[in-house]
């Protein structure tokens, strides 16, 4: 069952159970209303049941004259009234009915019908069937004495009368039943139009593949007009489609210009064997051209490694198999700084550090601060001093590498963080553009950033600085409590 069939029914079945639960009280007030003017006409007889009393006492036996009783009193409305007296002992003094119904008067009680007795001084009105048809009868005393006086009064008209407002309120119950249901047929379609959009968009990506497909929107008239639920799930898939878009542009990106920076490696990896095998099969004695050789492939194979290392980290991206661990901090630092101490040996690498521990994944960060330190070493060409600074807070833990270099370009900081980037100070030396996207990609998976700047005196300054765990945990409690 499709949803806008779905949400027929349920629209239909709502109005029904509405319309036929009015419908129902309506004939239930009617139906009252009704039965209480009968009642009402027949407790005005009340007052005149002495006179009444005489009347009937006077006048002879049968309708004609029970018929003019009742003209000349007042006591038929819309239909034949009977009356019957019935003395202390049970018996029935006098009795005025229309001929087909004095005898069945006559018989009672009979067939289970019992006549009730009223108290003294208070009328009774009660509902007794006689002979298959109902009636409304009205018992009361007549003035002091023990003697009952009896009206019966058809119902016959009224239920007739009922019948037919049922039947009327059957018939509007059913044409508004129909008439919701073709309504709800038309609302559920535009209710459902912005779910086949999407359900059309989302065919559409998975047969062509385009993730450009924007599920198109309704306009508001009013910008103060609050979006509804499908709006929302609208705009959420257009932005699943951006990110999908995003994602799969940056790993268009990352493999070509993986595939151009490991192409000059292979290129050279290719070259050199070539030239060591010619090498082999010439004169023997040419050995310092082979040590060369050897010292030069070893090289690129270092660098080769090092580039798919970090295209295979940067491609992961968040999926960090590691755990996170309680890490002390100082010692990242330091392994770090041993790493990067045999690039240049004519670099000084420092570390200042203040004790500290951490949740971290530790064998990312310390990648990250490794690259940082990188970096620094290669730009103090001809000796220099690279410092590793570890400060802590009570808010945050934040990482600086400091060198003496000739600092950066400030119109190139804003794009150092970006993949495959490489500044015009570092493209003369060895490298992919990789390293400090990861940086960044680190210091976003610990809820941190990662910053560059030059220093007051020359040089640059690189800040990786991420949350405490306290801190952060503090703020997520105040973002709930809000």
């Amino acid at each position: 069952m499709s949803m806008r069939t779905r949400l027929t029914v349920l629209v239909s079945a709502a109005v029904a159970f509405a319309v036929i639960a009015a419908s129902l009280i309506a004939w239930a007030m009617i139906r009252g209303w009704m039965v209480g003017e009968m009642d009402d006409s027949l407790l005005a007889r009340v007052p005149d049941a002495g006179r009444i009393e005489r009347m009937a006492g006077q006048l002879p036996e049968g309708a004609p004259a029970a018929n003019r009783l009742f003209h000349v009193n007042g006591l038929i409305q819309r239909d034949q009234v009977a009356v019957q007296f019935v003395g202390p002992g049970g018996a029935v003094e006098h009795q005025l009915a229309p001929p087909a119904f004095s005898d069945q008067l006559s018989a009672l009680p009979a067939d289970g019908v019992s006549l009730p007795v009223p108290p003294a001084g208070d009328p009774r009105l009660d509902t007794v069937t006689i002979a298959g048809e109902n009636y409304r009868v009205l018992s009361t005393r007549v003035g002091e004495s023990a003697t009952i006086m009896r009206l019966f009064q058809p119902l016959s008209s009224l239920e007739q009368t009922l019948t037919a407002i049922g039947w009327a309120l059957a018939a509007t119950a059913a044409a508004g039943v129909a008439l919701a249901a073709g309504v709800g047929w038309v609302v559920a379609a535009a209710a459902v139009r912005p779910v086949h959009r999407l359900v059309d968009a989302a065919e559409g990506v998975t047969a062509t593949g385009d993730l450009s497909r924007r599920v198109q929107l309704r306009r508001r008239k009013r910008a103060r007009q609050g979006k509804d639920e499908l709006d929302r799930l609208g705009e959420s898939f257009n932005s699943m489609l951006s990110a999908l878009e995003t994602s799969r542009a940056q790993q268009r990106e990352l493999l070509e210009n993986a595939s151009h920076e490991l192409r000059t490696p292979l290129t050279v990896l290719r070259n050199d064997f070539g030239l060591l095998a010619r090498l082999e099969r010439a004169d023997t004695s040419m050995e310092d051209e082979r040590r060369q050789l050897i010292e030069d492939l070893d090289t690129q194979v270092a660098a080769l490694a090092d580039e798919v290392d970090q295209i295979v980290t940067l491609a992961r991206g968040d999926a960090v198999k590691e755990p996170r661990r309680l890490t002390s901090l100082p010692e990242i630092v330091e392994q770090a700084a041993v790493r990067v101490r045999r690039l240049d040996p004519a670099v000084a690498v420092t570390v200042d550090a203040q004790p500290a521990t951490a949740v971290i994944y530790p064998v990312a960060l310390e990648r990250a601060v490794t690259n940082l330190a990188r970096n620094a070493v290669q730009a103090c060409t001809g000796g220099g001093t690279v410092t590793l600074v570890l400060r802590t807070t009570a808010s945050a833990h934040r990482i600086e590498v400091l060198d003496d270099g000739p600092g950066l370009d400030p119109d190139e900081i804003p794009r150092l963080f970006q993949r495959f980037f490489r500044g015009s100070h570092g493209r003369t030396k060895p490298g992919s553009g990789l390293g400090l996207a990861i940086v960044d990609q680190v210091a976003a998976l610990h809820g941190g950033e990662a910053r560059a700047m030059n220093r007051p005196g020359g040089g640059a300054c690189f800040v990786l600085e991420w949350p405490s765990a306290t801190h952060a945990a503090r703020a997520a409690a105040n973002v709930r409590g809000t």
